[in-house]
């Protein structure tokens, strides 16, 4: 172990690694990260939390992590500039402490 969560250990990561390369998540969350946020932007933002769940380097699959990480900060920063949104001050709350949290990985 190097840390303390359930993906800092070597054992862990090697598991993260078969279980992405032994599925289509990336593929099937691609296809919702890329969706246009101003018509779907519920779709997006599930894709967006399913890497703020799994997006870590050492689960996510690395030879991706770094541009997936950029084009989620960016499709969230845009669901967040959804004009339907702009009155629900909870949700661009919740929607900042998601951003805050993706780009802290962004040097990590």
């Amino acid at each position: 172990m190097w840390d303390l969560q359930p993906w800092d250990n070597d054992a862990a990561a090697v598991w993260y690694g078969d279980l992405m390369d032994n599925n289509q998540i990336r593929e099937h969350w691609l296809e919702g990260i890329e969706e246009d946020p101003s018509e779907n932007p519920e779709i997006v933002r599930a894709a967006a939390g399913l890497f703020l769940m799994l997006g870590r380097v050492h689960i996510w699959p690395m030879n991706h992590f770094y541009e997936d990480l950029e084009l989620t900060v960016s499709q969230l920063k845009s669901v967040k500039d959804c004009e339907q949104y702009q009155d629900m001050d909870e949700l661009l709350e919740t929607i900042d402490s998601e951003l805050i949290e993706l780009e802290s990985r962004i040097d990590s």
